[in-house]
């Protein structure tokens, strides 16, 4: 069991992403696209001409040939950068249209997907395609926020974005905040930014574990939030965002396959391009909403609870059942963890991980009995030695929220014993960082 908690007090320096939907003009738009051809076409080259060479030392050893370290290509992330500077001219007349930061993150890129193979994390890098995710970065030194409702990049002018950047600007301006990057991404036909800055936050006082709850997830119900005592106090049902999505995707897919699609060789069609760009727009309607019932879930439980225990989880290991592998993926279960750890120290609540191996769901709340099997079918716990019967899910959550409590081997304890005491969220835990907005979907 783990704990991660902010030092009281302190002013820290984050990474924060901020993302913007742009409108950019037809040109912007025109510009932005010949961007990040360019990221991909460099990308590509220089991974064929490190998959060339590589091949070519690989038939020289087998034909006996001696084969120097010197023969094989670098793929450091400068090794890469030289061969594209000694090259580009040759390999791209036009290269001086787009930034000189499109080409240097594609270089960063690609010596990270060699890093990343090698170290056992991923497999050999593949060629890009415009299929795949579309984006370009660029470098702090030529993004701006103009005003609170316009980006500034060079090369490509000043795109307006649909909502308003107020609150980074203003972190901007008083000079709490700074850009470090920018990623400009095309999805389901909108271009989006993802601003990383870098901010100076002061952390809350940790309080005293006066509100503890913990957070059982699930399938049919997402999350299950309980008091030590038992209380309900969070039920999330299960939107299925994927699964009630499907059939929508489904038919978008058939009237794409119908299209004269992309063959070698061949361009494909501008109804095939409407009809795949309506199936992208699916996928990523159903990822916002997934992405938005995330954030608000755990901003909710990160401002209202000092303490907040949940599990970890094997999710890789659980996604190798065939059965339950589409269901576990679109509860994002991993996601909600990573937010959870972040908000906390931004809220200066407490985060406890319990054991991966901890029994919640098979242990009993009102005698402490751990049952030995418990099949995912059985929705009521019903305690083989005192007979106790409750739901499995506030089962789990109330064991989970009792390893939280001061006294406990959480790492939150005071120490001496406590008795469990009721959850009234008659006052905020946080109420400086507190929102006024309530959320409609949790229900206590």
């Amino acid at each position: 069991m783990t704990t991660t908690g902010p030092t009281a007090g302190t002013l820290i320096t984050i990474t924060q992403a901020y993302v913007f939907v742009l409108d950019p003009t037809p040109s912007q738009v025109s510009h932005l696209r010949s961007h990040i051809g360019g990221t991909r076409f460099v990308y590509n080259t220089l991974l064929g001409m490190v998959k060339a060479n590589w091949d070519e030392n690989r038939a020289k050893k087998l034909a006996g040939e001696a084969v120097v370290k010197e023969d094989h290509l670098g793929t450091r992330h400068f090794d890469l950068q030289k061969i594209w500077y000694q090259q580009r001219d040759e390999l791209a007349p036009w290269w001086s249209e787009n930034g000189s930061s499109t080409y240097n993150y594609a270089c960063l890129n690609l010596s990270k997907a060699f890093v990343n193979h090698r170290a056992g994390r991923a497999k050999f890098p593949t060629f890009k395609n415009k299929g795949s995710p579309r984006s370009v970065s660029f470098l702090a030194n030529v993004v701006k926020l103009t005003d609170s409702h316009h980006v500034r990049i060079s090369r490509i002018g000043e795109l307006k974005s649909f909502e308003s950047t107020r609150k980074l600007y203003r972190h901007l301006e008083r000079g709490t905040g700074r850009i470090v990057a920018a990623t400009v991404t095309e999805r389901g036909g909108k271009f989006t930014i993802s601003l990383t800055v870098k901010l100076e936050r002061r952390v809350p006082v940790t309080r005293s574990p006066e509100k503890v709850i913990g957070v059982d997830v699930g399938i049919s119900t997402l999350y299950t939030g309980a008091g030590p005592n038992g209380e309900l106090l969070l039920s999330v049902e299960n939107p299925r965002h994927f699964v009630t999505s499907q059939k929508k995707v489904a038919h978008a897919q058939r009237v794409a396959s119908r299209r004269c699609g992309p063959k070698p060789g061949v361009a494909p069609s501008n109804r095939w391009k409407k009809a795949n760009l309506r199936v992208q727009k699916i996928h990523t309607s159903t990822a916002n909403a997934r992405r938005n019932l995330i954030h608000e879930t755990t901003t909710m439980l990160a401002k209202d609870y000092d303490v907040i225990v949940i599990e970890k989880l094997n999710i890789k290991g659980m996604v190798k059942n065939h059965s339950l592998a589409k269901h576990v993926s679109d509860a994002a279960w991993g996601e909600f963890a990573r937010q959870l750890e972040y908000k906390t120290q931004w809220y200066g609540s407490t985060l406890v991980k319990a054991d991966r191996f901890y029994p919640s769901s098979k242990t009993c709340v009102q005698c402490g009995a751990v049952k030995a099997k418990l099949s995912l079918t059985e929705r009521t716990f019903a305690c083989d030695s005192c007979g106790h019967q409750v739901d499995r899910d506030l089962n789990a959550a109330t064991n989970l929220a009792r390893l939280g409590l001061p006294g406990t081997n959480s790492g939150t304890g005071r120490g001496g014993a406590v008795r469990p005491v009721q959850q009234k969220l008659v006052v905020r835990a946080h109420p400086d960082e507190a929102s006024t907005e309530t959320l409609t979907f949790v229900s206590v």
